[in-house]
């Protein structure tokens, strides 16, 4: 008796009236608790900080000099010239400068860096993307378990309605002495053997609402009721796949292109304004041995034809790489159809499935009210009754069980197409 009232009052847990969530919901959830999803602001941050870096090198460039020498000799004009006498230079030299530097045309290297930092951040921020998505894999996944030991738990109890108006019915014939006491005994030990799944089923699903709990920062209760998502299987002929996956190989690309252009752009030649001012002695006249205020500007070529000996290499590495991204995308293509055909088979094979289901469970549940009737006809033993009960649950579980492939074969279908559930 204990055992009964243990076990009804975990059913009245559960049948009670609760919150209840959809899949959008839980997924909402799941994400706005998912650490990785604090990541994107910080890359995105930091690409801001490293392009602003890139940019300020088109800002004039400023350094400040300073130096104090001694030398054993100096220069001096030994030829007499008449009417010109030249002071000795000192030995010990003072020069203090400020030099400024601003490029005017750098060969592109500024525009393709900022490119590259920005590539590389679309990069990341998929990657960071893909791991969300299968985030969203794995809690639709938990989401179906719920919905398959919910819908469990109502067939249980269902069949223990049944099985308790079937044992007042039994217990009223044996009182009339009509049957005998081993078919109440019998109708009792199912109704145990019912609730003992029960617990087992309660069980499960607290296990599953506890990892649930965990990926969404939310506590659930038995009771907690989560809606059936809305699983219709629309047609869609677009060609392109919205998975984050096929992005991520083109932005990958799009880096590596990125990359093939700064080679271009390093043998470039750079082009800069410069201007030098300063104090010292000697200045620009080197036969004035006085300190004095100079300065000096003009404008300045560079061009480093050292890059032109790597630079076919760098190319062809890149290419490469280029190449094996796609080699990439193309398999991860193909598995990706293989997957989607996959589903899409499963969900034709459960819906036929329910389909004779449905006639199954409808056939069963005639010999089950038909087996009632000879029971308290005393026609046949309570044993004879239970099998056919049992014949009719095992048929409502099969039921359940496929309804629920089929969801999360729709779901799951439409996740890996690359769209929201």
């Amino acid at each position: 008796m204990r055992t009964l009232i243990f076990i009804l009052g975990l059913s009245l847990q559960i049948t009670a009236y609760a919150q209840s969530y959809t899949l959008p919901v839980i997924e909402g959830l799941a994400i706005q608790n998912y650490p990785l999803i604090k990541q994107s602001d910080l890359l995105n941050k930091t690409a801001q900080l490293s392009v602003e870096n890139i940019q300020r090198a088109l800002y004039p460039q400023i350094t400040i000099n300073g130096q104090a020498s001694y030398q054993t000799d100096v220069t001096s004009i030994q030829i007499p010239i008449p009417g010109f006498s030249p002071s000795a230079l000192s030995k010990d030299q003072y020069r203090a400068t400020i030099d400024v530097q601003q490029n005017i045309y750098d060969g592109g290297i500024n525009k393709t860096m900022t490119q590259i930092v920005q590539a590389g951040n679309k990069v990341a921020l998929l990657k960071n993307e893909v791991n969300i998505y299968q985030l969203k894999e794995r809690v639709t996944q938990l989401y179906c378990s719920i919905l398959y030991t919910q819908s469990v738990i109502g067939q249980i109890e269902l069949i223990n309605k049944d099985l308790s108006q079937a044992l007042s019915k039994v217990e009223a014939l044996y009182r009339n002495g009509l049957v005998f006491n081993n078919n109440v005994l019998q109708i009792k030990a199912q109704i145990l053997k019912n609730q003992q799944k029960l617990i087992e089923v309660i069980a499960s699903k607290k296990i599953v609402l506890d990892a649930l709990g965990f990926l969404t920062n939310t506590k659930f209760q038995l009771n907690t009721l989560f809606e059936m998502p809305n699983t219709i299987l629309a047609a869609d002929n677009q060609p392109e796949y919205e998975r984050p996956e096929f992005r991520l190989f083109d932005a990958q690309k799009n880096n590596i292109q990125s990359q093939l252009s700064l080679v271009d752009a390093k043998n470039n030649p750079k082009i800069s304004a410069f201007l030098q001012t300063g104090y010292g002695r000697p200045a620009l006249n080197m036969l004035k041995n006085d300190f004095a205020l100079f300065g000096i500007g003009g404008i300045r070529l560079q061009w480093s034809l050292g890059n032109f000996y790597t630079a076919k290499r760098e190319r062809s590495i890149l290419q490469n790489q280029s190449l094996l991204v796609q080699n990439e995308k193309e398999t991860y293509s193909l598995n990706h159809r293989i997957e989607l055909q996959k589903y899409l088979d499963e969900i034709e094979k459960l819906n036929s499935l329910i389909v004779a289901d449905k006639e199954l469970i409808e056939l069963r549940g005639q010999i089950k009210n038909t087996s009632l009737v000879q029971l308290n006809n005393g026609v046949i033993t309570a044993n004879d009754y239970l099998k056919e009960v049992n014949e009719y649950d095992q048929a409502n579980q099969l039921l359940i069980q496929h309804q629920t492939q089929v969801v999360q074969s729709k779901l799951q279908y439409h996740l890996t197409k690359g769209k929201s559930n």
